[in-house]
Parts: C-alpha cells; structure tokens; sequence
C-alpha cells in the first residue's frame, strides 16, 4: 500500500520496511506454499529499490545486491517477474557482467510463464541474434504473443519491437512463427 500510494501516503522507505521484514521472515517459505508469490514479491520490490535507492534514507543504490535479490526469488520461486529483472540486470550488465546469453535464459524461463515483457525481450533477441542464434521466425512468434497480450497503451514499446521486426520479416519467416505460435498454443492445452 506504501509503495503504491494506495489509501495511504506513498513512502517508498516504509514499503521498503515492510518488504525487508517479510522476506526476512519468509525467506525459507516453502515455494508451492500459497504464500510464496507474496514472498517472492517482497523480494522483487527490495530488488527494485536497491537498484537506485530511496532519496533521501539509508537506503543506497546496490546493483549487486538487487541482483542477489532478483536471483533468489528467480531461483527458489521461480517467480517470473523476479527473472524478468534478472535477465535485465545481465542484459544492460547492471550489477553483473553483461552477459546476453544469461539474459536469454531468465527471459524464456519467465517468458514460458506468460510473461509478455519477457516474451518481447526474448523475441528481440532472437530475431536479431543478440548473444544467441538469430532465430527470426521463432523471435517473431515471442513477439506476437507479446504483443497479444500487452497493454496497447502502458507497453506500446512491444507493439514497436513487434511491428519493426514484422516488417523486416519475409513471407518464410512470418509463415514459420505461425507455425510456431499454433505448436506453442497447442502444447499449452
């Protein structure tokens, strides 16, 4: 509720407070407890402050430590948002060395979840064979299932990616993510 403003003041330090107390608390919380996606959130949001501080407290800016967090709820819960900002940590070497392949990994693992900006980052990388093979065709099929189920208006960013990689696309390559899209949809029945 701090951290959002929601039917309090928003006050990132007393957020980050709570957050600190339940995942020290909950560290250890069984992962297919119902109380683990809570947990593994608490660890994503200290992640987030840790990245660039909280103004004005004790709270500095600690990339390695984010990354500590991120890679914890990653891990032991995998959480999708948490290998998200993982993935982005190794993406932009923030707090680790840049590493693209690492950064394809945590984006499928989050993508397989449904993750749509993890399945646009993914696709990027594949359609333009950043840190791992160029794969346009399966790259493409990342991208439009982001975009399927992207905010038209809060992630247009993914409507971009999926429109310039679309367009640099030929007919083979667009055939093919259909193709991959239809295979990808049926196993998930």
């Amino acid at each position: 509720m701090y951290a959002d403003g929601d039917g309090v003041p928003h006050d990132d330090l007393k957020a980050f407070e709570f957050f600190s107390k339940l995942a020290d608390q909950n560290a250890d919380e069984r992962r297919d407890s119902p109380n683990a996606p809570v947990v593994a959130s608490a660890f994503v949001a200290l992640g987030t402050y840790f990245l660039d501080g909280i103004k004005d407290s004790y709270v500095t800016a600690n990339p390695g430590r984010a990354r500590e967090l991120f890679a914890y709820a990653a891990s032991w819960f995998s959480d999708p948002n948490a290998q998200y900002n993982l993935a982005r940590l190794y993406m932009d070497g923030t707090g680790v060395e840049k590493d693209e392949r690492m950064a394809a990994r945590w984006f499928n693992l989050s993508a397989e979840k449904g993750h749509h900006a993890s399945q646009a980052m993914l696709g990027r990388l594949l359609f333009n064979g950043q840190g791992i093979g160029h794969q346009k065709a399966r790259g493409l099929m990342w991208l439009t299932l982001a975009r399927e189920s992207a905010d038209p208006v809060k992630d247009q960013w993914i409507a971009e990616l999926y429109d310039n990689a679309f367009a640099a696309s030929g007919d083979d390559d667009r055939k093919l993510a259909l193709a991959l899209l239809e295979q990808y949809m049926q196993s998930r029945r």
